[in-house]
């Protein structure tokens, strides 16, 4: 009768335990923007229909929850991405993402690096603390080998 009791009692916390990993509760709406194409998109520039979108949330805790989802990428390719802030040198009526500005964020990159699919699709999930993202303006991805090669960006 013991051990039944002892089972029973060890049976209760392990499920009560269970409740105490549930997902973040949200503070925001879920905010959204499109990917627009920054490279030439003639054929084989590996890029001719690239696009996508982003969706971030601010969640307690201090975090911004981000999910980049592309297409068009080129197949077997690792990406990065990052928030930046507007560049401080951009003249009047240039968007964000022809602003050049620096990297903010931490960490700097949402998730990680991660490769394209056989098709060209890629999703990309991070978190990262809301206070270094004040000053966020745009997103950008970029092939991991090769920073400079940015296909898509979304004005935030």
């Amino acid at each position: 009768m013991k051990r039944q009791m002892m089972l029973a009692l060890v049976g209760a916390v392990a499920l009560a335990s269970c409740n105490m990993n549930r997902a973040p509760d949200v503070t925001g709406t879920t905010r959204k923007a499109n990917f627009t194409p920054q490279l030439n998109t003639t054929a084989g520039s590996g890029y001719t229909a690239a696009a996508g979108t982003v969706d971030y949330v601010d969640i307690t805790g201090g975090d911004r929850r981000t999910v980049l989802t592309m297409t068009g990428l080129k197949p077997g390719v690792s990406y990065v991405a990052h928030y930046h802030a507007r560049g401080a040198a951009a003249p009047a009526g240039t968007n964000d993402c022809a602003s050049n500005g620096p990297i903010v964020g931490e960490p700097q990159m949402i998730g990680m690096a991660m490769t394209a699919s056989g098709t060209g699709t890629l999703t990309l999930k991070g978190l990262q603390a809301t206070s270094t993202l004040s000053s966020a303006a745009y997103i950008n991805v970029h092939e991991a080998n090769a920073l400079a090669v940015v296909p898509l960006c979304a004005d935030i």
